[in-house]
C-alpha cells in the first residue's frame, strides 16, 4: 500500500469508510457485517471481513466509550408500527456506531403524539433531533430547531434551521401512473394519507401525472391512511360504487396489502380484475402472497444521510450529504397488468 493509504498511517485510523471503500459497499454494510445482524450476503460478508483484515481495521474503544455521553446521541422520533420507519432506524444506527454516536428511540404512536416524544428525547439530553416523517408545522420545527439541530426525514419542507431528508415522493408517483396508463388504464384510483409526512409530495405527484397524461379529469383520490386497516376499509369504499378503478395506487405497502386482502376476500381478482401498485418496495410488496408492484425507495440512504448531517450540525461541521432529495424507482412485480376494460 501507498504511503497515504489507511495502513500506512496506522490501523488505529481505519474507519469503516475505508473498508467500504475498499470493497466498494457502503459504510452501513460493513457495519451490518461488523455487528453480525441480518442484511448481508455470505458472499458480502466474506468480502468485507477480509477487507477490514488486510486493512487492520478494528472497531473504535473510545467511540464505543462516547457513546455512553447524553451530547453524543441522536434522538429519533418514530413509528414503531411502520416497517418503513424501522429501516429508516437501522440506516441510523449504521451511521452512529461507524461515528460514535448513541442513539435514543422515543415511539410516536396514536395515544402519544409527537410532541410528547420528542419531550422525551430532550429530556435525555440528546445532541440532535431526527424526526421521521414529521407533521409538526414549520414554524413547531424550527422553535425546536432553535434549541438543537433537527433534521426532518420522509418530508420536504422549509423550517428555518431545519435539515429535510427525503425521497422523491411526487416523481415516485408519477412513474407509477404513467406505468400503469402504458398498461392501458384509464380509471385510476390513488389511496392517500394526509397525515403522513409524504403525503402532500406523493398526491401533487399523482395529479400532476395525471394532468400530463391527459387524464385530469378522472382523478380520484380517496383518503385512506398507512396501515392495511385503513386499506381495507377504503378498499370496502371502492367496492360499493357502482364500478371499481380498473387500478389503484396506495400511499404505501402497508395501506395496499389492506387493499389486495379485501378484494381478494370479495372475489376480485389482481390484477385481472384490479391493477395494485404500491409504494416503499417493503419487504411486504416481496411476500409470495402479495408481489406488489412498488415504488422503491433507498430506506437505508435515508437513515444514514439524516444521521450525517445531524452529526455535522453537532459538531459545527459544513459537509452536509447532498442531494438531500434522493431518487425513486419503479420495481414491476405480478399486482399489475393490462386491464379487462379501457
Amino acid at each position: 500500500m501507498g504511503e497515504g493509504s489507511p495502513r500506512a498511517n496506522g490501523a488505529a485510523n481505519v474507519t469503516m469508510t475505508d473498508v467500504a471503500r475498499a470493497v466498494g459497499v457502503s459504510p452501513a454494510l460493513v457495519s451490518i457485517v461488523m455487528r453480525g445482524v441480518p442484511g448481508a450476503s455470505p458472499a458480502t460478508r466474506a468480502r468485507v471481513r477480509q477487507a477490514a483484515a488486510e486493512l487492520g481495521y478494528v472497531p473504535d474503544r473510545r467511540a464505543q466509550a462516547l457513546r455512553q455521553q447524553g451530547p453524543r446521541s441522536l434522538g429519533v422520533a418514530f413509528q414503531p408500527d411502520q416497517e418503513f420507519h424501522a429501516g429508516v432506524v437501522d440506516g441510523i444506527y449504521a451511521a452512529a456506531e461507524e461515528t460514535g454516536y448513541e442513539v435514543v428511540l422515543s415511539a410516536v404512536t396514536p395515544l402519544r403524539p409527537e410532541a410528547r416524544a420528542i419531550s422525551t428525547l430532550l429530556a435525555n439530553r440528546c445532541g440532535a433531533l431526527l424526526l421521521i416523517g414529521s407533521t409538526l408545522s414549520a414554524a413547531e420545527l424550527s422553535r425546536e430547531a432553535a434549541r438543537l439541530p433537527v433534521v426532518v426525514i420522509a418530508r420536504q419542507g422549509r423550517a428555518k434551521d431545519v435539515e429535510f431528508v427525503c425521497s422523491d415522493d411526487e416523481a415516485g408517483l408519477v412513474s407509477a401512473v404513467r406505468y400503469l396508463v402504458g398498461l392501458g388504464h384509464r380509471q385510476i384510483a390513488y389511496l392517500s394519507s394526509y397525515r403522513s409526512g409524504s403525503g402532500p409530495q406523493r398526491l401533487h405527484g399523482y395529479r400532476k401525472a395525471m394532468a400530463e397524461v391527459g387524464l385530469g379529469d378522472l382523478t380520484d383520490v380517496v383518503t385512506a391512511g398507512s396501515t392495511e386497516q385503513s386499506g381495507a376499509l377504503a378498499a370496502v369504499g371502492l367496492l360499493e360504487r357502482p364500478s371499481l378503478p380498473t387500478a389503484v395506487i396506495a400511499f404505501n405497502d402497508r395501506c395496499l396489502a389492506g387493499v389486495h386482502g379485501m378484494l381478494l376476500k370479495r372475489g376480485v381478482q389482481v390484477p385481472q380484475d384490479v391493477s395494485l401498485v404500491g409504494f416503499d418496495d417493503s419487504e411486504i410488496a416481496s411476500q409470495p402472497q402479495h408481489r406488489f408492484t412498488s415504488v422503491h425507495q433507498d430506506i437505508e440512504w435515508l437513515g444514514q444521510t439524516a444521521a450525517h448531517n445531524a452529526i455535522s450540525r453537532i459538531e459545527g461541521r459544513d459537509d452536509l450529504h447532498r442531494p438531500q432529495v434522493v431518487p425513486t424507482r419503479l420495481v414491476v412485480r405480478e399486482s399489475a397488468g393490462p386491464p379487462r376494460r379501457t
